[in-house]
Formats: structure tokens, C-alpha cells, sequence
């Protein structure tokens, strides 16, 4: 006599409290990746690309609302990260620009004698 798996019935609202969790879970893990790269410009891209929002997705359940307020202002403070850099990389990019050439056919030597 064996025992036939049991098939656990949930409520819509249980299904909906696993989805979001799932969904909170997954964009934790993304934004804890994403702090932890090397440079941010490529973990943004990283995980930008692997991100996909899901389909048919409940109301936010009350219960996670602090989870998901916390979430949210993570991903703020990360996304003025990833700008900061952003515009540092920028900066530098155009210091590089501004530095003549070896080949410019400028003066090597500065004759300051004379």
C-alpha cells in the first residue's frame, strides 16, 4: 500500500505571496550582483540583460510591502552609483582624449636656454 503524493492546494493569495516573493527574492539577488562586480557599468549590463519582469503578476501583497519599499530604495541608491560612475568614466574617457598623440609633429624638446 503506498501513499499517493498529497497535491497541496493554494489559495490565490497564497500563489500570489509565493510569485512576489520569487519576484523580491530575484531582484535582491540581482542588485546584490550588481554591487559586488568589479565596475557597475558592467554588472548593470550584466544584469540588465538577464532580467525579464514577469507575466500575470498579482497586486503587491501588504505583507512585503516594507520588502519591496526597502528593494526600491536599494535600487535607487545603486542607480546613483552606476551614474556617478557613469559620468566619472566619462571624464576620464575625455582626459585620454585631450592627450596629444606621439605622432602629433609637435616639439619633442622645450629649448628653454635660448
Amino acid at each position: 500500500m503506498s501513499a499517493e503524493p498529497v497535491e497541496e492546494y493554494l489559495t490565490p493569495h497564497q500563489e500570489n505571496l509565493e510569485r512576489w516573493d520569487e519576484v523580491l527574492t530575484q531582484l535582491e539577488d540581482n542588485l546584490e550582483a550588481f554591487m559586488d562586480g568589479t565596475t557597475v557599468l558592467d554588472q548593470a549590463r550584466t544584469v540588465a540583460s538577464a532580467w525579464h519582469p514577469p507575466h500575470a503578476l498579482g497586486p503587491l501583497p501588504a505583507e512585503y510591502a516594507t520588502r519591496a519599499r526597502l528593494l526600491s530604495m536599494a535600487q535607487q541608491r545603486a542607480y546613483a552609483q552606476l551614474r556617478s560612475e557613469s559620468r566619472m568614466i566619462r571624464q576620464q574617457a575625455e582626459l585620454i582624449r585631450s592627450v596629444p598623440t606621439a605622432s602629433s609633429g609637435g616639439a619633442v624638446y622645450l629649448d628653454v636656454s635660448g
